[in-house]
């Protein structure tokens, strides 16, 4: 189908015309075309108005616009008959690609095809879709179609590749199945699938022809608590005039006794699966657990129920659920109460004054403050008020702290530090974060360090007070985990190395009737005794490096984000990197990409 439009154009030149026509068909017609469907017809000269001289030409513009035929490659086809064998090619479409004498020349080779008539092959070239003879047929070279089969090694799936016959059997999809199942292939058979792509004249390869079905895993026995054991990772309330609560965390659990703590979950079996070979495929083995039973506690007779056996706070440290009671001071710790080492928690209603001293399995709070004191605390440690470590002081807890300010102090937590207004000239080594935000949220002086995070609103002062703060692993961590890496493969080698040479003397005892010289027997006995001890180094080793592993892993996401102002004077360490603070910035945060210190709008 052609599309003719035409439009007369009043114009100088030819050349005129032809662009005005080009613009006035844009707009009139929606088809794509080109300027070489444009013919330019002049019609005649008119003279022009008003002018002496001249005169204006009339043009008639055609656009033809043919319809544009979708091209298709050129095809062809060989097929075999009892009459001989015949090739069959189709023509290209539009500019699609033709069909070559060495493309078919390389499908004969394939088929095994010999004595050709290529004068009959360059004739089929020149026709479209006739059928014509190129070679007579050799019933000796037919050959029946073939099957590969091919198990995956657990024997969950199996692949079928297939070879078209030449002139010989040709398989049938039902004739595919009969063959899978005389390979022992009986189960999970994707026979739909396969006879959708089958084609017997075609060849096929690594087709996935039957699936096995995965066994369903069990689940493991499980411990189901009756308190919130990660009540220490509880993050602080806002309340609604959007101030922080830093006093009412809700981290420390009472119970009373007879209270549910803790059932047993039996573990439920899986159900075995099948592979394509029929064999049961047997689930993954569960595991059954116990009730971890700690102090002051009670574990019914059928080992599903744990209930408390005092008052007192309920405490989880992985190993066993305990109920540790509570001592408590009504009024400071001085010389008059002495140093407190009590296996639960402490509670002390006053403040603890200089030189003293509370080490507490279990938690420790303090409604007034600490001056120069030395706390330690299994659990959390919190302070009402402030601690002023008067540079001796110190606060350390496997737990979290909270406090209100902290002055010359040295604080250790495998935990979280809260801090209400301030951190100032203190060594602060935390291993979770560390937030001082509310008030005036500032850290000054001294060395801030947390593995993931440290989130304060002002950092440094503007007399450029030398502060550290520091997150993620240190040199330190580095260093420990390359050395026990070294060590853990300097175990491996000496291990590999007694083994060979216990083979040696074992061999030899062998030829010589079982019998070995004394000193021989000794050296045996000396290298039996030192594998099994490096057996037990190596997995020793192996732990601390895994664990050392996770700390540098850990490392890379830390963060240090500042709400207001960083000033100048601050160093910042991420890792092992380090940035200076050479001038102010506001409202950021700095991270690690690239092994290098960056920084972004705080968020």
């Amino acid at each position: 189908m052609t599309t003719i439009e035409k439009i007369e154009i009043e114009a100088k030149n030819k050349e005129v015309a032809l662009k005005e026509a080009c613009r006035l068909f844009s707009e009139k017609v929606e088809d794509e075309f080109s300027l070489e469907d444009i013919s330019i017809e002049l019609l005649k000269e008119k003279k022009k108005l008003f002018r002496l001289f001249g005169k204006s030409k009339v043009y008639q513009a055609t656009l033809e616009l043919k319809e544009k035929i979708e091209s298709k490659n050129g095809e062809f086809k060989i097929e075999v008959s009892d009459e001989g064998i015949f090739l069959i090619v189709k023509q290209p479409v539009g500019n699609g690609r033709e069909v070559k004498m060495d493309i078919i020349e390389e499908a004969l080779e394939k088929k095994e095809i010999v004595e050709v008539d290529y004068a009959a092959v360059s004739e089929a070239l020149t026709l479209d879709g006739e059928k014509v003879k190129i070679a007579d047929r050799k019933y000796e070279l037919d050959r029946d179609a073939e099957l590969e089969f091919k198990l995956s090694k657990d024997k969950m799936k199996a692949y079928i590749s297939h070879t078209p016959p030449l002139g010989g059997r040709k398989f049938t999809v039902d004739d595919v199945i009969e063959e899978l199942k005389k390979e022992g292939i009986v189960f999970g058979i994707k026979r739909e699938e396969f006879a959708e792509v089958f084609n017997p004249k075609k060849p096929l390869e690594d087709f996935l022809i039957a699936v096995g079905q995965d066994p369903v895993p069990g689940e493991d026995g499980r411990i189901d608590f009756q308190f919130d054991i990660n009540s220490s990772e509880k993050k602080v309330n806002l309340l609604e005039d959007g101030s922080a609560d830093f006093r009412n965390l809700g981290r420390i659990i009472n119970v009373e006794p007879g209270d549910l703590l803790a059932t047993k979950v039996l573990a439920v079996e899986g159900e075995p699966g099948k592979n394509v070979i029929g064999e049961d495929v047997p689930p993954p083995p569960v595991k059954d657990i116990d009730i971890p039973v700690g102090e002051n506690v009670e574990l019914s007779e059928d080992g599903m129920e744990l209930t408390a056996g005092i008052e007192g706070q309920v405490v989880y440290n992985h190993d066993a659920i305990s109920v540790l009671d509570v001592y408590t001071v009504k009024g400071d710790v001085d010389l008059s109460t002495g140093n407190i080492d009590f296996t639960g928690s402490v509670i002390v209603s006053g403040n603890v004054n200089d030189g003293m001293e509370i080490k507490s399995e279990g938690n420790v709070l303090i409604e007034g403050s600490v001056y120069g004191g030395n706390i330690e605390a299994d659990g959390q440690i919190v302070i009402k008020k402030g601690f002023i470590g008067a540079v001796k002081g110190t606060l350390k807890a496997k737990g979290d702290i909270n406090v209100k300010f902290i002055e010359n102090g040295l604080v250790i937590t495998e935990g979280d530090l809260v801090v209400q207004d301030a951190i100032m000239h203190s060594n602060i080594d935390a291993g979770n974060k560390v937030v001082v935000e509310e008030k005036k949220g500032l850290i000054v002086g001294g060395k801030v360090r947390a593995t993931k995070e440290i989130i304060a609103k002002n950092i440094g002062s503007n007399l450029a007070t030398p502060t550290e703060v520091s997150v993620g692993i240190t040199p330190g961590t580095r260093d420990e985990y390359n050395n026990k890496d070294s060590l853990f493969k300097d175990k491996q080698e000496k291990l590999d190395q007694v083994i060979k040479n216990i083979k040696l003397l074992k061999d030899q005892r062998e030829k010589n009737d079982g019998r070995l010289p004394a000193n021989k027997q000794d050296l045996l006995n000396q290298l039996t005794r030192m594998r099994f001890s490096l057996a037990a180094e190596i997995e020793e080793i192996k732990e601390e490096r895994k664990s050392l592993k996770a700390k540098l892993e850990e490392g890379k996401d830390g963060r240090i984000k500042v709400q207001d102002t960083i000033y100048t004077g601050v160093i910042v360490y991420i890792g092992t990197s380090v940035k200076r603070i050479d001038e102010v910035e506001r409202f950021v945060q700095y991270y690690l990409d690239d092994e290098q210190i960056k920084s972004k709008p705080y968020s």
